[in-house]
């Protein structure tokens, strides 16, 4: 479990502002000021604990909003054997590397009928077990038979004397699915072919917009990295949780892809079109060349032809 963080003070900012939650999005500023300005590293000086020796930060009163998922992300597991650049788990005939799993979700005012209006400007990332196993008792459980069997790290088989393990992975999109690893901790990636599933709970999980009213949201909120534009705010990221979640969720403005695109294919129809009509225009020139060069040629020939009595006849 990471380190937690200490946040004083956010209590009474997020009551005051839940009054107003309902008709106005979250204020990124208002977040951003209080975790800044607030949240001290547990041990640093002047950091306090309340009589039970918690974190404050476990504390924060998040009436009012709501949270949902945003993306999964892997972050590789530092390794000091240069020899086999950072991957030090042999298996299988090679070397790789090992990974944590984490989801990021947002905070987010609940608009109703389940929908979110969500601060996109923090990404809240926390272990991947912990934000699955507080979304599935929001959810009321587990229903088992399908891919929630494989929450934990399962044995799932051997092929060619390799063993195989089943547990939760990213989709290349970011979404939640079972893959398959080469270790009992799923922690080292394997190409086999995870069983099929339908992931109607994990696509449950992904779309929820997960009400803090009842307090389930402060252990997740506490637990988790506030990442701001690639940076944990409290400065506790040594595995770049936070920039792997900047890449996960960064916009590609493909508008300028496009506008590049278009210039560039502008450009090779015009190139194309002078060329045609260059060829076309060379050939006709040259054409008509040898019409004029051969003209005179042939009107010799039928004078010639023409015997001279015969022309005074």
């Amino acid at each position: 479990m990471m380190k937690l963080v200490s946040l004083l003070g956010l209590a009474s900012a997020a009551a005051a502002a839940a009054s107003s939650s309902a008709a106005n999005p979250i204020s990124s500023t208002m977040l951003k000021e209080a975790t800044t300005s607030n949240r001290i590293l547990e041990g640093d000086e002047g950091g306090e604990e309340d009589e039970g020796g918690d974190d404050n930060n476990n504390n924060a009163n998040l009436a009012g909003y709501s949270l949902q998922y945003s993306t999964c992300l892997r972050t590789k597991i530092a390794s000091d054997d240069d020899a086999v650049e950072g991957n030090s788990y042999y298996v299988n005939g090679a070397y790789r590397a090992q990974y944590n799993l984490y989801a990021t979700f947002r905070l987010c005012t609940d608009d109703g009928n389940g929908k979110c209006t969500c601060d996109a400007s923090v990404e809240y990332a926390t272990e991947m077990d912990n934000f699955l196993e507080s979304s599935l008792n929001y959810l009321g459980g587990a229903g088992g038979g399908d891919e929630t069997d494989y929450l934990e790290c399962t044995y799932g088989g051997a092929e060619n004397g390799v063993d195989y393990y089943l547990g939760p992975q990213c989709s290349d999109s970011g979404g939640l699915i079972i893959g398959t690893f080469y270790d009992e901790d799923c922690t080292v990636k394997a190409g086999y072919s995870a069983p099929s599933f339908s992931y109607n709970t994990f696509s449950s999980i992904e779309s929820t917009c997960q009400d803090c009213s009842n307090g389930g949201c402060e252990d997740l909120y506490g637990d988790a990295h506030q990442c701001v534009n690639g940076k944990d705010i409290a400065g506790d990221d040594d595995e770049g949780v936070c920039s792997a979640a900047k890449r996960a969720t960064a916009e590609v403005d493909y508008s300028r892809v496009k506008k590049r695109n278009y210039g560039a294919v502008l450009f090779a129809k015009v190139f194309i079109g002078m060329l045609v009509i260059g060829l076309i225009g060379g050939a006709m020139f040259l054409a008509y060349t040898y019409y004029l060069r051969h003209r005179g040629d042939r009107t010799e020939h039928l004078v010639e032809s023409v015997p001279v009595g015969a022309a005074l006849t």
